[in-house]
């Protein structure tokens, strides 16, 4: 099984990447997310077999191997097998601080397709998109859609609703001694006092 000492919940543009990088100062890492799997082009063909085989635990264990950490996609989607995997390991929900300025940042980076366009502008923007991003990045966001039950690059999905159902989702099926909501804003103490461990 992977030995991961925390598992990110938070989605993508929640401050992931500023969390993943205290986590490795503070003895958590190595962290594993999306720009860990872009240096990786060998196992890029895990993420299509992720995407069809949702049981096969295997294809998980080996994008997870050697790392301390997760954070953002892909290990967030996966979150309740990997607590089952790790029942010590702390979980953190990295927030923004409103469902709107989440969006904000989301439609201007890893959700531009969810901006209002035209019904051939996002269609073309699709087809470059999807030609010219890793195969990786394709095959999560296609677990994406299996998991938020909607297409956050569509234009008709409210990305804020997705925002607000996917961490309430946490919250409901996370134990509240296990996790910790987290604003990055807040600064080390409460992510130091939370994980034990004393403030750089």
């Amino acid at each position: 099984m992977t030995s991961l000492k925390v598992i990110g919940v938070g989605l993508g543009r929640t401050g992931t990447r500023s969390l993943q990088t205290a986590l490795e100062e503070l003895g958590f890492g190595p962290g594993y997310d999306m720009l860990r799997a872009f240096h990786n082009p060998h196992l890029y063909h895990l993420f299509q077999k992720l995407h069809e085989d949702e049981e096969d635990t295997s294809t998980l264990l080996q994008l997870l191997h050697g790392f301390s950490s997760t954070l953002s996609y892909p290990g967030c989607l996966f979150y309740e097998q990997l607590m089952e995997w790790n029942p010590d390991a702390q979980v953190i929900l990295t927030v923004r601080d409103s469902p709107d300025l989440w969006v904000t940042s989301a439609q201007e980076t890893i959700f531009s397709g969810n901006k209002k366009q035209s019904w051939l502008a996002w269609k073309i923007k699709r087809f470059i998109f999807s030609y010219m991003m890793a195969s990786y990045v394709y095959w999560v966001m296609k677990i994406m859609v299996v998991v938020h039950g909607v297409d956050p690059n569509d234009p008709k999905t409210d990305l804020a609703q997705m925002y607000t159902d996917w961490n309430n989702r946490v919250i409901e099926t996370v134990p509240a001694e296990k996790l910790l909501i987290f604003n990055v804003k807040e600064g080390w103490k409460p992510l130091c006092d939370f994980l034990g461990v004393p403030v750089p």
